[in-house]
């Protein structure tokens, strides 16, 4: 709070109905800069999958909370992350993206280090003192955990334990994983690009639904002219739930959009794979898995959109206040048949790639977005307030985006909150939902 008790950044008025972001959150340096000392140098932060490093020796180069590391399964097959950073001068001791090896050693001066982090050779050691020790100057290396395959690592020995962290999000990392007994898998090759706009735009954007039939209307209307009619596009909009999981991170879900570009094979494939989950887990928790869209915000800054016919994890981290670095990967469910694969990735591609009917359109909304942001001091505050003292807030509207600012304004501020629509209704995704579809 400022000195005339006026909120700095967030106006959260329960009473009234009122949620308002000041837009200097994303125009300022000295807020990115509270950012990366109290959310970035302190959250759990997504590093990756443990299906990319499925082999020892396998790694990949990757930036986590600002800092370059070596994701990697070492020699006897524990998963690392290492700081890509020599313990001499500094320079990174991986130049790949990625690959599989068992030494690491820096370009500069020939430090090598092996992929447990130890420092194992130094040229001409023998011109150090009797007080050079190896043994302490190994690769740095953050507190490193995982749930369900999706690793995650803090800077921070503070931090609570990951599966406190995740809170109720473990119930959707759950159903996502739960898609094959198999196991998840990412599937080789990385969606990198940047926006021109604030990372915090497309953490609100990844489960805003309230903009999907006006942002993205080529799409919709391409499926319509196939013969599919999407959730919401028969004149009800007050689909599907936004659900606040603890801890800043909130899903939006839906019944599933379907898709009118599915084969007779990859159809069977469907019904015969859904019914393997009913016998495993009976028919509402199937549906569930199988027939429910998901998009979730893990908090600080990951993503996973799970949209039945493709999955996408993705990372967003800023450069500067109007400047964001994304990755996106794709998530495939394990022991399906070639026809399925083809037609997740095919799907896929042209919905999130680069030239695909939604990216394009979310990085050019932000965009504009970014440039709005121009008049900050005229047009100080953003309004999210859809759906406030709603007992059931809907897809479209702006739950799952209060459940994120209320936890970013806590680490940045340290005001306090509660849940928006208390007791947190977890029944919603664990044991049914009003807004399920059956059949596959």
């Amino acid at each position: 709070m400022s000195a005339d008790s006026t909120p700095r950044f967030v106006i959260d008025d329960r009473e009234r109905g009122l949620f308002r972001v000041n837009r200097e959150v994303f125009v300022s340096d000295e807020v990115l800069d509270l950012e990366r000392r109290h959310l970035f140098d302190k959250a759990w932060l997504y590093v990756g999958h443990e299906s990319e490093i499925s082999n020892p020796n396998d790694f990949h180069t990757r930036q986590v909370g600002g800092r370059t590391v070596i994701f990697t399964r070492d020699r006897r097959g524990v998963v690392r992350v290492l700081l890509n950073t020599c313990r001499h001068r500094g320079a990174e001791v991986c130049r790949e993206r990625s690959g599989n090896r068992k030494i690491f050693t820096c370009f500069y001066h020939g430090w090598a280090y092996d992929n447990s982090g130890a420092l194992v050779s130094v040229p001409d050691s023998d011109s150090y003192s009797s007080g050079f020790d190896r043994s302490e100057l190994g690769l740095a290396q953050p507190r490193v955990d995982s749930y369900r395959g999706f690793v995650f690592a803090t800077f921070s020995q503070q931090t609570q334990p990951l599966l406190d962290y995740l809170a109720d999000a473990t119930h959707i990392l759950d159903q996502v994983s739960d898609l094959s007994d198999q196991g998840m898998r990412i599937v080789v090759g990385t969606h990198r690009y940047s926006m021109r706009a604030n990372w915090k735009l497309l953490m609100e954007n990844s489960v805003d639904g309230y903009h999907a039939l006006t942002v993205h209307q080529t799409y919709f209307e391409m499926m319509m002219n196939l013969g599919t009619t999407p959730p919401g596009l028969d004149g009800n909009r007050a689909i599907g739930r936004g659900v606040e999981l603890g801890n800043g991170h909130a899903v939006a879900l839906m019944p599933e959009l379907g898709s009118p570009l599915m084969s007779e094979e990859v159809l069977l494939e469907r019904r015969q794979r859904r019914a393997e989950l009913v016998a495993k887990f009976g028919e509402e928790h199937a549906i569930r898995i199988a027939n429910m869209t998901r998009n979730m915000v893990l908090f600080p800054n990951s993503a996973i959109i799970d949209l039945n016919w493709g999955i996408q994890v993705r990372t967003m981290y800023p450069i500067a206040p109007g400047h964001t670095e994304i990755v996106g990967w794709q998530l495939m469910p394990e022991g399906i048949s070639e026809q399925m694969q083809r037609y997740r990735i095919d799907n896929a591609l042209s919905f999130w790639g680069p030239a695909g009917l939604a990216t394009p359109d979310d990085v050019e909304g932000l965009e504009q977005c970014q440039r709005g942001f121009a008049s900050t001091n005229e047009v100080a505050w953003s309004d999210i307030s859809r759906g406030m003292k709603k007992e059931n807030p809907a897809i479209v509207d702006e739950l799952q985006m209060r459940a994120f600012w209320r936890e970013w304004n806590k680490q940045i501020t340290g005001e306090s909150y509660t849940f928006e629509n208390a007791p947190l209704d977890t029944g919603y995704i664990r044991s049914g939902s009003t807004a399920t579809t059956g059949g596959a």
